[in-house]
């Protein structure tokens, strides 16, 4: 698989690279998709099964370093962590939009 093939992090919003049978992931999807929050969800088990360390330099290359955990989240193409890096990163969003009136 060349890099064009992998699913890149979404522009805007939450890109959740997730994996079967990891219980970080369902949490990190669940919470998310609770909180009503724009995400897009890529299963990796195929980029896995295929080539996995190609798959990780890819995802090294989004992340501008290396990464072996699942889940691996971004927010806005930028990487942010796994799940408690992006449980803590939604909180701090959500505290700084908050819903002002003017």
């Amino acid at each position: 698989m060349d890099d064009d093939e992998y699913i890149t992090p979404a522009a805007n919003g939450y890109t959740i690279y997730t994996k079967s049978g990891c219980p970080n992931c369902v949490k990190i999807k669940t919470y998310l998709c609770e909180c009503g929050a724009e995400m897009l969800v890529v299963n990796c088990d195929e980029y896995i099964i295929e080539n996995k360390q190609e798959f990780l330099q890819f995802i090294a290359k989004c992340a501008e370093k290396e990464i072996k955990l699942f889940p691996m989240v971004f927010f806005n193409n930028e990487f942010i962590g796994g799940y408690a890096e992006a449980e803590t990163h939604y909180k701090k969003m959500k505290a700084f939009s908050g819903d002002f009136e003017f």
